[in-house]
């Protein structure tokens, strides 16, 4: 690929959390074609499901029947993926906060999952901003690639 190129695929799924999996296999796909070890590559693949999951559950309410939007820009220097919904807005302070509750052994209450989703993104991934306009949310993530 050459310094300047992009290469881009956009995929779009229906609000549905089995097709999720559609969406992390492709991207998984693309992947392979970067310089990510198979480490990075799952821990890309878990944010991707993270996000993705979010818009159908909380933008959607888990209704199917709404598009939600995947781009994948590679390039030399990053991989960006930006998914894009056209439901409910996430506010503001669910983006911005870092309070992470503890996860106590002996306590199971605190393994739950839900809730943890885009903490482990801001710490998996280079850069995380999410934006709203005309009725579409978007939210970009970028891991850098390091030759």
């Amino acid at each position: 690929m050459a310094l300047d190129e992009k290469q881009s695929l956009r995929l779009e799924i229906d609000s549905k959390l089995a097709n999720t999996t559609l969406i992390a296999m492709a991207v998984r796909g693309l992947c392979t074609m970067t310089v990510l070890s198979p480490v990075e590559i799952n821990r890309l693949e878990l944010c991707l499901v993270e996000v993705v999951n979010n818009s159908i559950e909380h933008a959607y309410g888990n209704k199917s029947g709404s598009p939600v939007s995947v781009q994948v820009d590679l390039m030399k220097a990053s991989i960006s993926i930006t998914v894009c919904d056209w439901g409910i807005v996430m506010p503001a302070e669910v983006l911005a906060t870092d309070d992470q509750q503890a996860i106590d052994p002996d306590v199971p209450e605190s393994w739950l999952c839900s809730g943890r989703g885009l903490h482990i993104v801001k710490n998996l991934m280079d850069t995380v901003e999410y934006s709203s306009h005309e009725g579409r949310n978007s939210l970009l993530m970028t891991k850098l690639l390091r030759h």
